[in-house]
């Protein structure tokens, strides 16, 4: 590793690469992208059908309305969601995929903190919120 990747702000970019990296290999895997599985987690945790607009506007994330049709139409076509009443809905089998990649990122958390004490999480995990909080003060 660099010098420069000694710094805890160099370390968390590419610790955020990589995550970022293998959780778009997971998607990669069941041909979805992130703003498709963004959508589908909105609708998954729904209680309701739920509008386009009331969707569009809890998708997380910064995806145009076009990138958001065009997650919609990714989504029904693997018959992964469906319109019930006018709303917008997860299928069972939409549910079913999403429970399956929800068990991949955590094999990934899983793996990226093989051989680190819960001790030694709790003080990176710490230290990191405190840096946050120093700059967002």
């Amino acid at each position: 590793m660099s010098d420069a990747a000694t710094r805890i702000d160099a370390l968390a970019r590419i610790l955020d690469a990589t995550l970022r990296a293998a959780f778009r290999d997971v998607l990669a895997d069941r041909s979805t992208t992130e703003d498709e599985f963004l959508m589908l987690s909105r609708l998954v945790h729904a209680d309701a059908p739920m509008p386009w607009e009331t969707l569009e506007a809890r998708t997380p994330g910064h995806a145009s309305p076009a990138a958001l049709a065009t997650a919609w139409e990714g989504l029904a076509a693997g018959g992964w969601v469906a319109l019930v009443d006018g709303g917008r809905v997860a299928t069972d089998s939409g549910r079913d995929a999403y429970a399956q990649i929800e068990a991949e990122v955590a094999r990934l958390h899983d793996a990226a903190v093989t051989g680190i004490g819960d001790d030694d999480y709790a003080t990176a995990a710490a230290v990191l919120g405190r840096m946050i909080d120093n700059l967002s003060a």
